[in-house]
């Protein structure tokens, strides 16, 4: 199985960027649609099974613009959010490593799993597939925009 973590495509900060609550209807810009665009079109050439993403306007609208490529279900993961309000780093690991478990043992070794979420949780992906303990002493790694990593899980057909 591959699963490809990918960072949102460029965001418009707007005046409530602060606001834990109103920053996560912050759209994507004109660029960000065409990072999304290209993206959608390498991935096109790939046979992706499903997309997850954040229920964050800027994850969704990412994901809606890179299916538009591959007409696959797009599934809304709350796991994948931001870090919450008040929430710990380790309960934000583990809430995105308890994500990733549903989604492998859902899926086949063939299939390709994309995931659109926010910078932040990199580091709970690199957790997860390196078998890394969630703790609040996981140094924080941060995606940039739409940058995709891939993380292979059992046997693929490339082995």
């Amino acid at each position: 199985m591959k699963i490809v973590y990918l960072h949102h495509a460029e965001r418009a900060i707007g005046e409530n960027h602060l606001d834990p609550i109103l920053r996560q209807e912050e759209d994507i810009t004109e660029l960000g649609i065409k990072e999304a665009e290209l993206i959608g079109k390498q991935l096109g050439k790939k046979q992706v099974t499903a997309i997850y993403t954040s229920p964050y306007l800027r994850c969704r609208h990412t994901a809606e613009i890179i299916n538009e490529y591959q007409n696959v279900e797009i599934i809304d993961e709350p796991r994948f959010n931001e870090k919450e309000y008040d929430e710990s780093w380790e309960s934000l690991l583990k809430r995105n490593c308890d994500a990733l478990d549903d989604i492998v043992n859902k899926y086949n070794d063939d299939d390709i799993i994309l995931c659109v979420t926010s910078g932040v949780n990199l580091s709970a992906f690199v957790c997860y597939f390196y078998g890394i303990e969630p703790s609040n002493d996981v140094p924080w790694c941060q995606g940039t925009t739409i940058s995709p990593v891939n993380f292979m899980y059992g046997k693929t057909k490339a082995d």
